[in-house]
């Protein structure tokens, strides 16, 4: 199947904040203490050099290097959070966290969702990119474990340049935290959302945050949904809202936050004057319900994000072009990711094991290697289970296979070779990759 003809998008509305949004501070994974313009950070006399001597881009406490300090963080079935240096081969052993439920990553840190304990534990892992667009700082420091926040059930985090969020979605409450002070080691609540129980996504947008409301089952709206924008305390914004049915799976890229609804994405942007548009970008004609993407990636910032669509093909969303392409593909797949790279790869997770690289013009399979993890996948049943992550960066994929105890670096971009096998102790159920 050729690629879908590109749609249009169409803007809904425009709403003043009050205060300046920048796009970029949503993909400054970490890092912004003191740098978000490059400035000199404020810092005790005993901790920095005179102001005069402050060299540009200095963190207090953190090491500039001069290249991304990559890592993957895994957690094995004991509960053990180890981090390995993807350049100096080293594993650091970080913290043991009890029933981890799911594991995710701002690319610095790792939050760590107990879904029977209603807590997430928030890890710093010491190393991540502040990213100016034009250029780039690096920065290591030692790994800490910041602190936990609890609620009802799974947490689920979004993390940003200002703000970072959770939302427990068995009550329907968020937490919104101050990033900054994550960075300076502790945890600052500055709002509280007392919601409903059920789906629904809390995604920091600059000084904002983007609430995504999904009607309760049973109810007689069931299936609308909505977005709209609060503030750093959690108020609501008079008015800044957009509707998106049947509400699912996001993703901030360098351009914006995307939505899945019923009839394409929503697209929320930096718009002028201080405010918050939003956009949809509706599917090609003809897109049945089995079809649509209900959950994206990419490679970290990207504006190219990837979704798999049904039981024979993926999805790619290019927000900057606000477009879509469906690349059909001979075998069914259980995760994709765009690479979004000059060669436009498409990293996937099909179903029997194989990695496959694809061409992000035809969907064609440019490279596979062998089932990678057929233990893993036959004890879900053919599926993988919850933990199991396909992950990319600008050189490498990373996928873990628990009951082969493995995580596989697969470079993609040279006939989808194992480039190196790194052995887990007790299972590595989880997999982040920080540094980023």
């Amino acid at each position: 199947m050729p690629p879908a003809k590109p749609t249009s998008p169409r803007q809904i509305r425009s709403r003043s904040l009050g205060a300046p949004l920048a796009v970029a501070s949503l993909l400054t994974v970490a890092g912004l203490l003191g740098l978000a313009s490059c400035a000199s950070p404020a810092a005790s006399p005993a901790a920095s050099p005179s102001a005069s001597a402050v060299p540009h881009g200095y963190v207090a406490g953190a090491a500039e290097m001069a290249e991304p300090q990559l890592h993957l963080a895994t957690l094995n079935a004991a509960g053990s959070l180890a981090l390995l240096d993807l350049l100096g081969g080293g594993t650091t052993p970080v913290t043991t966290i009890d029933e981890v439920s799911g594991v995710s990553t701002d690319g610095r840190f790792v939050f760590a969702a107990s879904a029977g304990q209603g807590a997430v534990t928030i890890v710093d892992s010491g190393v991540w990119t502040v990213d100016h667009e034009d250029h780039q700082h690096y920065y290591r420091a030692a790994p800490a474990v910041v602190g936990t926040v609890t609620g009802t059930g799974a947490g689920i985090v979004s993390g940003g340049g200002t703000l970072s969020t959770v939302r427990f979605a068995d009550s329907g409450t968020g937490l919104i935290l101050d990033h900054g002070d994550l960075e300076n080691g502790t945890v600052t609540e500055l709002g509280r959302i007392e919601g409903d129980p059920g789906a629904g996504v809390l995604v920091p947008f600059g000084d904002s945050v983007l609430e995504g409301r999904t009607d309760a089952p049973g109810s007689a709206a069931h299936g609308a949904s909505a977005v709209r924008v609060l503030d750093a305390t959690g108020a609501p914004l008079a008015g800044a809202t957009a509707d998106c049915a049947e509400l699912s799976g996001t993703i901030t890229t360098r351009v914006g936050v995307v939505f899945g609804c019923a009839d394409g994405a929503l697209l929320a942007t930096a718009g002028a004057e201080q405010t918050i548009d939003f956009e949809r970008i509706p599917y090609p004609d003809g897109v049945i319900a089995s079809d649509r993407a209900l959950a994206f990636a990419n490679r970290a910032g990207r504006p190219t994000v990837a979704a798999v669509s049904g039981d024979g093909g993926a999805w790619l969303l290019d927000t900057r072009e606000r477009s879509w392409s469906r690349l059909a593909t001979d075998t069914p797949l259980l995760q994709v990711t765009a690479v979004d790279d000059s060669a436009g790869h498409v990293v996937a997770l099909a179903r029997d094991g194989r990695v496959l690289v694809l061409d992000a013009a035809t969907g064609g399979t440019l490279a596979a290697t062998e089932p990678l993890l057929p233990a893993t996948l036959a004890a879900g049943a053919g599926s993988a289970p919850d933990g199991v992550t396909l992950t990319v960066d600008a050189g490498r994929a990373y996928l873990n296979a628990p009951l082969e105890g493995l995580v596989y670096e697969v470079d993609f971009a040279d006939n989808a070779r194992i480039a190196r096998t790194f052995p887990i102790d007790g299972e590595p159920r989880f997999l982040a990759e920080t540094g980023l």
